[in-house]
């Protein structure tokens, strides 16, 4: 007992570093030798340290402190009730159902939203038709309760959201929680509000766009065709999550408005593969912008060529052969190397002798391939 009397001392330190590797030595023990100690510094409502202490530990926990933060759920102090219900949401044991789904009956609001956000943080079903009992009480109650169904998930989950949306005062709250939630067969109950000119159309946008994408599916392009000015509008929006749904939406939508933007994310990591996918469904209408593209300067220039390697334009690449950017002769030399002319033939002998090794190298691995293929004698 003195050992652990010596090892709870040690967690009143104010050095993080020193409570997390005595937390580690104390999961050494039984709990039930110190869960007792650990109950009464959450209770200390004068001794903010004590209670960060005592939150850490149970956290660490983990199943072991289910029982004692249940037992701290029906405690006279609130704070304490929120505190235990917040602890019981970060372990994530289903165990906690039990005592949290009465607990969004408390009456302080605060521990209603505290036991909702733990139960959406366990993600069990069972919790779905407790928490649609609080939509329609207090905004903040009710905007857990949704947030909450939507981390959870399931058709039950979608069944609460769906109904949701017949409500105007819920629509923002349920767009949030319905692009966590949703799958690909939900995306019809939402296209209506994107066809509406009306605030909310960037938030349906935008839950569209995320579940399609995590879904592996999308909307047929000529979907987008009357949305194209709203998703044209977005790309100057000052909010960044709209603007990259949009520009999702636009790369989608195989239209020739979103080439420019296109060829400007070629330099957003985060956007690049959407940007390129964009420009191989244009297809060969893309082929001269990217061209003229290609003739500036620009980080971009190389998945320029690229791009139009795969889109079977290598005759339009011999023109770079010469190019500055070394980067940009190498995919040149590549790319040649599938056409059967005496220019193509003689564009790799000359890119043969090129000062950089990558050059040279591209240029005679087409020649042997040419080679092999019995294009060259």
């Amino acid at each position: 007992m003195q050992e652990i009397q010596e090892i709870l001392n040690k967690l009143k330190d104010n050095n993080w570093w020193v409570r997390k590797s005595t937390i580690e030595n104390l999961l050494a023990y039984p709990e039930d030798s110190y869960l007792s100690v650990l109950e009464e510094w959450l209770r200390n409502g004068d001794d903010a340290l004590l209670r960060n202490a005592a939150m850490e530990a149970f956290r660490s926990l983990g199943g072991r402190a289910v029982g004692s933060l249940i037992s701290l759920l029906k405690d006279k102090d609130p704070d304490v009730r929120i505190f235990a219900a917040n602890v019981l949401g970060d372990i994530g044991d289903a165990e906690a159902l039990s005592a949290l789904i009465p607990a969004l009956d408390d009456p302080d609001v605060n521990v209603k939203i505290a036991s909702a956000e733990a139960l959406g943080k366990i993600g069990s079903e069972k919790a779905v038709m407790a928490l649609a009992k609080l939509i329609g009480s207090t905004t903040w109650v009710t905007m857990a309760a949704i947030e909450a169904i939507g981390e959870i998930g399931g058709d039950k989950a979608l069944t609460v959201l769906h109904k949701c949306l017949e409500k105007e005062e819920y629509h923002g709250m349920a767009f949030a929680a319905i692009e966590r939630a949703g799958n690909q067969h939900f995306i019809r109950h939402l296209t209506p509000f994107v066809d509406k000119e009306t605030g909310l159309r960037e938030l349906a946008l935008k839950a569209i766009v995320t579940i399609a994408d995590r879904e592996g599916t999308k909307p047929m392009p000529s979907y987008f065709t009357s949305l194209i000015p709203l998703l044209i509008d977005l790309q100057h929006s000052a909010q960044p999550e709209f603007k990259k749904a949009a520009f999702i939406a636009l790369c989608w939508s195989e239209d020739m408005s979103g080439f420019e933007y296109f060829i400007d994310a070629l330099n957003d990591e985060e956007l690049q593969e959407y940007a390129i996918n964009g420009l191989f469904s244009l297809g060969k209408r893309a082929v001269p912008g990217i061209i003229d593209a290609l003739k500036k300067q620009g980080a971009n220039r190389v998945i320029l060529a690229k791009v139009l390697s795969m889109l079977g334009e290598n005759t339009a690449l011999l023109r770079f052969a010469d190019d500055d950017d070394a980067e940009v002769r190498t995919e040149v030399a590549l790319a040649i190397g599938n056409l059967k002319t005496q220019k193509a033939i003689e564009t790799l002998l000359m890119l043969e002798q090129d000062a950089i090794d990558e050059v040279r190298a591209a240029a005679q691995l087409s020649l042997k391939n040419k080679k092999d293929a019995g294009n060259l004698t």
